[in-house]
């Protein structure tokens, strides 16, 4: 009876290592081929995002035309540095947005042509110094190096559809790491042998355990920038399932009323308004009226805010009585709206300051270090595999002599 019950319970096991087996062979094979598919774009994808990660930074470091005599310095007049804006020539119809650096400097500003749609590439973009006011650069959208490595990050230099299809890759590399997550949780055994590290291993095993242990610690980062950057890419499929959890905030219908004789509230006269419509806050970014129906759109940051370069609060002003025509307060916003604010600044990391942008600028360097061992371990892997068959095939051929 004993031996019996000990040879079912025998047989239940070798049934469970099967299944196993099965299993992790199954998430394995997953792991490999979207490996294959999404791997390279991964990397140009990480190592583009490592750079971004201090793309203004950077930008300001190697661009020596950027700086500024006096560091930190501010214009005496906002409304002046629009001016100057104004006697640029244009090609096309369009609205300037001025950005308002929190720690002074070079005053950033871009031009968005009406007629160019979702095509950043007729972006302008004008950097003034703030006490001269003389012009430090002026280029177009994907002209200057980081704005070319923002769009081979968003899209391949493929423009919307490129866009698209990098919301796509994402939503496959989250099953690939989840896929490679699995080949280790399921086969059997300790937590402890499965983290092991063996010292003075064979090279395939030095490969395992580096490719492993590398995954393992990046993972949680990766998954979470995947799924930022599948909402971000996909927003006309994401805002449906976000508004599922909530209502989403629309932007909001505003007009300023033409009065006659009526004229525009200066650029600082705005801002003072914004100012005080959220005290404490700061204006980053306003867009200037052009038309006579135009509003003020200022957009804010305030302290606590995810978001810091691209806040989402909103203040519209009438551009001629400055009265506040709408805001948008992310205080107030339901659950769908404030995971689209938590969006991007868990992408990038800046919703954890320096720390997350550090963090993110090192796992952007992940993927190509998994890509990398992982081609090595699947290229040893087929070596083995037929030199095992010549072998085999040389063994057989001897037998029949």
């Amino acid at each position: 009876m004993i031996r019996k019950l000990f040879d079912s319970q025998q047989a239940r096991q070798g049934v469970g290592i099967a299944s196993r087996t099965h299993v992790r062979r199954w998430f394995s094979t997953l792991h490999r081929w979207l490996g294959f598919a999404c791997g390279a774009i991964l990397v140009v994808a990480g190592l583009t995002g490592a750079l971004l990660a201090f793309y203004m930074e950077l930008d300001g470091s190697l661009n020596p035309s950027l700086r500024t005599l006096l560091k930190g310095a501010r214009p005496s007049s906002y409304e002046a540095v629009y001016k100057v804006l104004t006697r640029l020539p244009v090609t096309s119809s369009g609205y300037w947005k001025m950005e308002i650096p929190p720690a002074g400097g070079p005053i950033t500003t871009r031009y968005y042509a009406e007629s160019a749609g979702s095509d950043m590439r007729r972006t302008r973009m004008v950097s003034v110094d703030p006490v001269s006011l003389r012009v430090l650069r002026d280029a177009y959208w994907r002209e200057t190096f980081f704005t070319w490595l923002y769009d081979l990050h968003m899209n391949l230099l493929l423009g919307p559809s490129g866009k698209i299809a990098m919301g796509i890759v994402s939503l496959l590399v989250v099953a690939m790491l989840i896929a490679g997550m699995m080949t280790w949780v399921v086969p059997g055994g300790t937590l402890r042998s499965k983290l092991l590290v063996k010292r003075n291993a064979a090279l395939p095993r030095r490969l395992y355990d580096l490719h492993k242990i590398s995954g393992l610690i990046t993972l949680p980062v990766l998954l979470l920038s995947m799924l930022t950057a599948a909402i971000i890419c996909l927003p006309n499929q994401s805002r449906p399932l976000l508004a599922m959890l909530g209502p989403l905030t629309p932007t909001p219908d505003v007009a300023s009323r033409p009065v006659p004789g009526g004229k525009r509230i200066s650029t600082d006269q705005a801002l003072l308004i914004g100012m005080r419509r959220f005290p404490g806050a700061a204006v980053v970014w306003i867009r200037i009226p052009r038309l006579p129906t135009d509003a003020y759109d200022l957009q804010m940051r305030r302290a606590g805010a995810p978001m810091t370069r691209f806040p989402r609060t909103h203040v519209w002003l009438d551009q001629y009585s400055g009265a506040v025509l709408a805001i948008h307060d992310p205080h107030t916003d339901g659950a769908g709206d404030t995971v689209l604010n938590w969006v991007q600044p868990l992408h990038d990391g800046k919703a954890f300051g320096i720390v997350g942008r550090i963090v993110v600028m090192l796992v952007g360097f992940a993927p190509a270090l998994l890509f990398v061992t992982g081609i090595m371990r699947w290229s040893g892997k087929r070596a083995a595999r037929r030199t095992a068959l010549v072998h085999r095939a040389r063994r057989r051929g001897s037998d029949a002599r």
